[in-house]
């Protein structure tokens, strides 16, 4: 299995043709753990510019987004339209409905 150091210019060429990081993992030989140090070293470095995926830190609802989202479901909106316009995973909405105890 390469180290980080014989991965960089692998990751970085596969990273940069778009491929995600458990292919990058696949075709590197290495753990996608590894690949994410190799990603964080080139950032450092300034090779490369980390994509924003899907996967994004949970932030907490705050006062104003649970009212919103009380407002617009009582207006009418569905789950998935108020996710939508807040750009929240649906999951996060069903939760705040329940936590509000409309749902």
């Amino acid at each position: 299995m390469p180290s980080v150091d014989e991965c960089l210019e692998i990751v970085e060429k596969l990273y940069s043709q778009g491929l995600p990081v458990k292919e990058i993992a696949k075709q590197c030989g290495n753990s996608m753990s590894t690949v994410y140090k190799t990603l964080d070293r080139l950032e450092a470095m300034g090779g490369i510019r980390r994509r924003k995926g899907r996967y994004r830190r949970h932030r907490r609802l705050s006062d104003e987004e649970l009212e919103q989202i009380r407002r617009l479901y009582l207006s009418g909106a569905s789950v998935y339209e108020i996710a939508r316009r807040m750009d929240r995973p649906e999951s996060t909405i069903y939760y705040a409905l329940k936590r509000l105890g409309l749902k």
